[in-house]
């Protein structure tokens, strides 16, 4: 079973419990609970969960009126809205990550494929300048050993 993590607060807004009815709960260990940068989160389901039974145990041994019955029920269905949230926030987010992964391989891909080009130009150019330096040097040695030749001669 998956668990939805609310904060206290919000746990205790959305109940319409006090926090020392909670913390009994907590205690029982009827409700999960954990501290997260020392902030009281409330497991959604678990909570829900033990709302419904004491709710359940509440109903079989006294009268309750509707109202109280109704604001349950009301309880139960705005814990499910916050959890059906979550879940929607949670998988648009990994979505909107994995999206952004996607596009950053793609640029990675281009950048590599220009880099390619880049470098592939860059050695026809020194293989370029690397043929004429041999033409120049040819040049000048021929040029150069006439002229020596030509000066051992007188």
């Amino acid at each position: 079973m998956r668990e939805n993590w609310l904060k206290i607060d919000e746990f205790l807004t959305i109940t319409g419990l006090q926090i020392n009815d909670i913390k009994n709960l907590i205690t029982n260990g009827q409700i999960n609970a954990k501290y997260i940068n020392n902030v009281l989160y409330i497991d959604s389901v678990s909570g829900t969960n033990a709302l419904v039974k004491s709710t359940r145990n509440t109903l079989t041994e006294q009268n309750i009126d509707t109202s109280y019955i109704e604001q349950s029920i009301g309880t139960i269905l705005s814990l499910h809205e916050k959890v059906i949230e979550a879940k929607d926030e949670t998988i648009a987010s990994i979505k909107n990550e994995n999206q952004f992964l996607k596009d950053a391989l793609l640029n990675a891909r281009e950048s590599q494929t220009e880099d390619k080009k880049t470098i592939d130009n860059l050695r026809g150019e020194v293989e370029s300048k690397k043929q004429e330096l041999e033409a120049m040097q040819r040049k000048y040695k021929l040029m150069w050993g006439k002229m020596l030749n030509n000066g051992n001669k007188l």
